[in-house]
């Protein structure tokens, strides 16, 4: 069976704000340049910036939009928190991608969990686990904003998209999609999110 007859599923989550959406439109245009099929939904716990957001996104040969429980390939998590919150779409055989990131909900005395501490228990779940500093690699890349493409670039060199959409696949999208002013960031961006987890990959291996 080829690439093209299977179907990686991927749960990207976080907080409005983040640029999940993006991450989605890119991988969506991504897959049209591959001439890859790919399915795209949204989902919004808050309207307003900071609240909770899932986007699912099926590549390959999806026959429906959402990512079943305990069904997804990747876990892309830009924040922490969010990650735990949506633990029922993953398995012992998913990988989890996570930003070593945390946002301070803006309800009072509402406590979050230490980075260290979160990372730890995942991984005492027996789960797959790469923790990253986006934010750091996004101020190195050029710009803070830049932290979701910091997170796409990790997922491109975990290697789970290969043969279905490549890095320069997703420059070519950010250069469509993107004004001009923002490109070389995103991509500078993208560019050390890949080759940060493809060093930690091979460091393993």
């Amino acid at each position: 069976m080829s690439r093209q007859d299977k179907t990686v599923n991927i749960v990207v989550v976080g907080v409005g704000g983040q640029g999940l959406i993006t991450i989605g439109r890119i991988l969506g245009n991504a897959a049209i340049v591959r001439g890859t099929g790919i399915l795209v939904s949204e989902i919004h716990g808050l309207a307003q910036r900071g609240g909770s957001v899932i986007v699912h996104v099926r590549i390959g040969s999806p026959n429906s939009p959402l990512v079943p429980l305990h069904g997804a390939h990747v876990m892309l998590g830009l924040e922490l928190t969010e990650a735990i919150r949506y633990l029922n779409y993953v398995n012992k055989q998913t990988l989890m991608i996570l930003n070593r990131r945390t946002i301070r909900p803006s309800l009072p005395k509402v406590r979050t969990i230490p980075i260290e501490d979160t990372i730890r228990r995942l991984k005492s779940l027996g789960l797959r686990v790469i923790d990253i500093d986006a934010y750091n690699l996004a101020i190195k890349a050029g710009s803070a904003i830049s932290e979701n493409m910091v997170m796409l670039g990790a997922l491109l060199g975990s290697k789970v998209l290969e043969g279905l959409i490549s890095i320069e696949d997703v420059e070519e999208a950010i250069k469509r999609i993107m004004h001009p002013r923002w490109q070389e960031v995103n991509i500078n961006a993208l560019k050390l999110g890949y080759n940060e987890v493809l060093r930690r990959i091979q460091s393993c291996s």
